[in-house]
């Protein structure tokens, strides 16, 4: 029963997710914070980090795929961010969807 619960609440949570996002996407805001968000990441190094992290996963597999890749790079991937970037973008979602709410 608990497992239901946590399950119904989480798809819940990624239709919400979804909803947002298709709303930022019409906006054209998606587009807007995604350049943003990517202009700062090549400036800063670290997309070039995440390049060489890859490659190092990929040496260290013995079969890698373009999935388990994937996967091993999103599991640091936010911890890659600084904080106050990661809050400038999360400030400039809240924004746009407060204008869409007026």
């Amino acid at each position: 029963m608990a497992a239901e619960a946590v399950a119904k609440a989480s798809s819940g949570a990624e239709d919400v997710q979804a909803a947002l996002k298709k709303r930022l996407i019409e906006t054209g805001d998606w587009d807007r914070i995604s350049t943003a968000l990517q202009r700062y990441l090549v400036e800063q190094g670290i997309e070039d980090d995440m390049k060489i992290r890859a490659e190092d996963i990929i040496k260290d597999q013995e079969n890698p795929t373009l999935w388990k890749v994937k996967d091993q790079l999103l599991a640091n991937a936010t911890d890659m961010i600084p904080p106050d970037i990661q809050r400038a973008v999360k400030q400039e979602i809240e924004a746009a969807l407060e204008r869409q709410l007026q």
